[in-house]
């Protein structure tokens, strides 16, 4: 496995025996990389808690080799460089060992009753379960937890699109997830925007404004979860 971005001109890597494949694992820290895990408040988090990836070259410049800037923009320049770190916008886990591992974008975490849930692991969750052919996880407003988890799935050929679909994948969440990551929302989409290299684009599921909730179809499956 392999981390980098455009900004950093660099790569952590793992590549040293034992290696941790398929679990996600990329590397530690280098001594021309440095690295920090940490909260909303650029803090440094506990070893095995998730926070943003921090970066940085080490030495007395911080920015040597990274990227000159964002192009006409020097306000977000400054902002990703807050605290003389670069701010990824990547959620990692710093193990005790110093592996770093990856959850996810941090645009794409979603916040109930101030748990984190990583989109990408309920993904992943879903996928397993064989009438699942492509699946988006994204957040939608919930007026007593702030966020809750919504599942727009492509069922594979063949499959009955139903309610009772929706309550079996939440219920196939429940049984491999903290309770709190399941769907409390489904809703069932013949297909999904994707970019040229098939990325999914969470952005253009909804027209901007759109409530999901209201969508025809949205299945409401938060009462499977208040039962735990």
């Amino acid at each position: 496995e392999v981390w980098g971005m455009t900004e950093t001109g660099r790569v952590f890597a793992d590549n040293f025996e034992p290696r941790q494949v398929t679990t996600r694992a990329f590397g530690r820290p280098r001594e021309v990389l440095e690295a920090k895990v940490a909260d909303d408040d650029d803090c440094e988090v506990a070893s095995g808690a998730e926070g943003e990836l921090l970066v940085r070259c080490a030495g007395p410049d911080p920015r040597h080799g990274f990227f000159s800037g964002y192009l006409k923009n020097r306000e977000a320049t400054e902002e990703a460089w807050r605290g003389g770190w670069f701010h990824t916008g990547d959620v990692v886990r710093r193990m005790d060992d110093g592996m770093l591992v990856f959850v996810d974008r941090k645009k794409n975490i979603i916040r109930r009753s101030g748990e984190n849930i990583a989109a990408a692991e309920v993904e992943a969750v879903l996928l397993a379960h064989e009438a699942v052919k492509q699946v988006a996880v994204l957040a939608v407003s919930d007026e007593v937890r702030e966020e809750e988890v919504m599942a727009c799935v492509v069922p594979m050929p063949g499959v009955a699109a139903d309610e009772s679909l929706g309550a079996a994948l939440t219920d196939w969440c429940l049984a491999r997830l903290a309770y709190y990551k399941a769907p409390g929302w489904v809703i069932f989409v013949d297909a999904l925007p994707t970019t040229g290299t098939q990325k999914i684009q969470k952005a253009q599921i909804f027209p901007c404004g759109e409530d999901p909730r209201r969508r025809p179809g949205a299945i409401d499956l938060r009462d499977r979860k208040r039962r735990i």
